[in-house]
């Protein structure tokens, strides 16, 4: 089954083939910071989390308000809740004038070619994850407006290995906001190797 298809039950998949109604019930029951083994390692099911949480927020907001929602709005707000895995290769930036489609893999390079660029850092890789496509390579995932990324490095050795991996992170979320306008809610840093 491929990404965003719906399986014999009529049930909406992730990548990884999670359910997104899952997802979409344990954001809306305040869960959304909760994750399973699964999703602790997963880049596609923490992605679809954040987005759901932000899309999610403004029905938190009114729930929080004590006022009734005009009619429809809870259903449009579904909609778009399930309109995010419509295109689950692709972050999706609405503007004015349409529709902008970024690639998880324009993500991956971003991020590779950043957290190179941060001293210390000798190569940054990516590496295939549990639950993606075989032989993709992926190791970042998108859904609507948000990215989870995850990097695979080798430091200099005698680099302060934390210090090293929080100014990737800060690094390689500017660097992929600036570039694709995309939301890096979640990056991780594997420090593979140390070289001399």
């Amino acid at each position: 089954m491929s990404a965003g298809e719906q399986d014999a039950m009529g049930t909406e998949r992730l990548v990884c083939g999670r359910s997104a109604d899952e997802l979409i019930d344990q954001v809306a029951s305040g869960r959304g910071d909760r994750r399973d083994a699964h999703q602790q390692d997963c880049v596609h099911c923490r992605a679809a989390l954040a987005e759901y949480s932000r899309l999610w927020s403004p029905v938190q907001d009114l729930a929080a308000e004590k006022i009734t929602a005009p009619e429809g709005r809870f259903d449009r707000m579904m909609s778009t809740l399930r309109g995010v895995l419509s295109e689950p290769d692709y972050a999706t930036l609405p503007g004015p004038d349409g529709v902008t489609r970024i690639a998880a893999r324009v993500v991956v390079v971003t991020a590779r070619r950043s957290a190179q660029q941060v001293p210390g850092v000798r190569v940054a890789l990516s590496r295939k994850l549990d639950g993606d496509a075989p032989g993709s390579g992926v190791s970042a995932g998108v859904a609507g407006t948000s990215t989870v990324i995850e990097i695979v490095l080798a430091a200099n050795y005698g680099e302060d290995l934390h210090a090293l991996a929080d100014r990737v992170r800060r690094t390689v979320t500017e660097r992929v906001r600036a570039l694709t306008g995309l939301s890096a809610t979640e990056i991780t840093v594997v420090i593979d190797d140390v070289l001399e």
